[in-house]
């Protein structure tokens, strides 16, 4: 067997799928001839690129069967008078053809597996991309919240007091910081989440009269934030209320007060 015919038989030793008889010539082959073990070092590197970037796919059982019976046909069909003459070069050609079809194959699924590792990366990129955008996003609300806070708490003429926790929910309190003229914003700490369906209310005292503000609710640990616009003929002597309402809200208190200013 000439070199050509070893070197042929190297894409499909890289991927074991040789015959045993020609596995056993290839293997007498190698250990006299260092370009083919290069060559197959370069064809086993490759299998081994695959198997680690593609998707690994099970070949069909009867793909080298159906070779060896296009081979067997062939021969019958030829006539018997050239049989000896042409045995060799047509097993050559054969081998040939087979071998250059597996590489092909090793070929092309390389680069099949390549573009869908690459999809796969491509897609786990824009994921974290969507995932910091919402992370800034999230930040920059966090932000301008904390420097409405500031501002509010800076400003000239706001107005700061505090709401304890009455009987009905102990250890709540809150802090709400107000302009006569302007807006407000209520802080709440310690103060559980409201059920389904229901929420916090704010409410503005005057002469023992509720005015209705707006409704809120708390996250797990409790904390909770709120910004309101003052009613008018608010003063230093309003008591300000929260109770617990329907989600919509209410026009007057239907439940008890749980933290109020004053106590």
């Amino acid at each position: 067997m000439v070199h050509d015919h070893y070197k042929e038989m190297l894409p499909a030793r890289a991927l074991a799928t040789l015959a045993a008889n020609e596995r056993a010539a290839l293997n007498e082959h190698l250990l006299v001839c260092a370009e083919c073990r290069w060559e197959l070092e370069t064809w086993e590197a490759t299998a081994a690129t695959l198997s680690l970037s593609a998707t690994p796919m099970e070949p069909s059982p009867n793909v080298r069967e159906r070779i060896l019976q296009l081979v067997r046909e062939e021969r019958r069909s030829a006539p018997a008078e050239d049989a000896d003459a042409r045995v060799v070069p047509f097993r050559s050609q054969s081998r040939t053809m087979s071998y250059g079809l597996i590489a092909a194959g090793v070929i092309c699924s390389i680069l099949v597996g390549w573009i869908a590792l690459m999809a796969r990366q491509n897609r786990a990129a824009r994921a974290e991309i969507a995932r910091l955008n919402e992370q800034i996003q999230s930040t920059e609300a966090r932000l301008t919240h904390q420097r409405e806070i500031l501002t509010m708490l800076t400003s000239r003429g706001t107005t700061i007091t505090t709401l304890a926790g009455t009987s009905s929910m102990p250890g709540a309190e809150a802090m709400l910081a107000y302009e006569p003229k302007g807006g407000a914003m209520l802080i709440a700490k310690n103060l559980p989440a409201a059920p389904v369906g229901k929420a916090y209310q704010l409410w503005f005292i005057v002469d023992n009269k509720p005015l209705p503000g707006h409704t809120f609710n708390t996250d797990g640990s409790g904390d909770g934030a709120m910004q309101e616009s003052v009613p008018l003929g608010i003063t230093n002597k309003a008591v300000f209320a929260v109770t617990m309402e329907n989600s919509g809200g209410a026009s007057s208190p239907t439940g008890p007060i749980l933290l109020r200013s004053g106590l």
